[in-house]
């Protein structure tokens, strides 16, 4: 699926530079210099191997298939050694894609595997060096190690730093839902109470009026009658104003697109696109399925779509049912298990009558369709 393009660039730059590292190299061999340890093509052969092998892993970082990753990494390092120790009479600047594989390590596999890597890119330039002496090895080794090391925990406070992004933003967008809900039981608790006075005490004392104008209709004589009369039906028409307004202030619900608006608001990574059909009705009931649904489809895009780069989020009308469905551009499971936040969308749903279910969608990424009954 599609990457982020600031990453595709540092993994244009990484390579040019490899290939700028290596091109001494290439120009030694073009020029006849035996340089290499067997023919010059086995060493140009396994350089491109390692820049392939380098590309792919990248990109297929976030892939499911953690076999698939791992073979291509494998491919990477093992063209990397092989590409330093074909070298004959030192490495030159060679062994610094030794360095880009260790931090790309950091993607892959666990620490410990990393370690490993570590160790034994060391090793591989210990033993590319046996030519010079035992001083030059041992300063070439450490000295490769260090930016190894340095590299590596560069990596890994990044990674650490953007796993407490994602944290912080999952409970923002908690937070948000909720305020999203609560503004609108908030204004549905007002009108309500609006209703009642307007029903209890205006309601009320307009009726008590035209009552005692409807008696003082067959009290009075002509010419004041007909005044009393017009003055009966002001406050006839007023009565049923006011029934009205009640009426209105009862039914009338919040928006339930600005609840997801709200409850969406401030997500930066993955981009949230929101489409929602302006005639789609709604209760109570179901904007909090909603809205709760939502919140749980953006936080596990953030926390686990690592590869997504667009979450999109359409509500509809189909039928007698209010659909929501969203699918983000990542990779997309090849097995996953339905956690706690899944499962609780799919128990709010059926409560009231719906389903929820959820896979990998037809074009990628993971896929996730809620609908409750209008």
């Amino acid at each position: 699926m599609r990457r982020l393009h600031s990453g595709l660039i540092v993994v244009g730059l990484v390579m040019l530079l490899c290939v700028a590292i290596a091109l001494p190299v290439i120009v030694l061999m073009a020029q006849g210099s035996a340089v290499t340890l067997g023919p010059p093509w086995v060493w140009v052969a396994v350089f491109c191997g390692f820049l392939a092998g380098y590309f792919f892993t990248t990109i297929l970082s976030g892939h499911p298939s953690r076999a698939l990753t791992l073979t291509t990494f494998s491919i990477q390092q093992a063209c990397a050694l092989a590409a330093v120790l074909l070298l004959d009479g030192g490495m030159g600047f060679v062994a610094v894609i030794l360095v880009f594989g260790a931090a790309l390590s950091c993607y892959v596999l666990p620490a410990w595997g990393t370690g490993l890597v570590i160790a034994l890119n060391t090793a591989t330039i210990f033993v590319a060096t046996s030519e010079s002496s035992l001083e030059n090895q041992a300063l070439n080794s450490v000295f490769y190690l260090a930016i190894q090391l340095v590299s590596v925990m560069t990596v890994f406070t990044w990674r650490s730093q953007e796993r407490a992004k994602r944290k912080l933003q999952s409970a923002h967008i908690e937070l948000a839902a909720t305020n999203a809900l609560l503004e609108q039981s908030t204004r549905a608790e007002e009108r309500l109470r609006i209703s009642r006075d307007l029903h209890d005490v205006v309601g009320h004392q307009l009726t008590a009026l035209a009552l005692e104008l409807e008696i003082a209709s067959h009290q009075t004589a002509e010419p004041a009658r007909e005044h009393v009369l017009g003055a009966r039906a002001i406050a006839k028409d007023l009565l049923r104003d006011v029934r009205d307004v009640v009426s209105q202030l009862r039914e009338e619900r919040g928006s339930l697109e600005n609840a997801l608006r709200a409850a969406i608001d401030g997500v930066s990574t993955p981009e949230v696109i929101l489409t929602v059909d302006p005639d789609v009705p709604s209760s109570d009931a179901s904007t909090t399925a909603l809205v709760r649904a939502t919140q749980e489809i953006v936080t596990n895009a953030v926390r686990h779509a690592e590869s997504a780069t667009t979450l999109t989020l359409t509500l509809t009308q189909e039928g007698r049912s209010i659909v929501l469905r969203a699918v983000d551009d990542g990779w997309g499971p090849t097995r996953f298990d339905i956690g706690n936040g899944l499962r609780g969308m799919r128990e709010r749903a059926e409560s009231l009558g719906g389903t929820a279910s959820f896979g990998r969608g037809t074009r990628g990424g993971f896929e996730v369709r809620v609908e409750v009954p209008v």
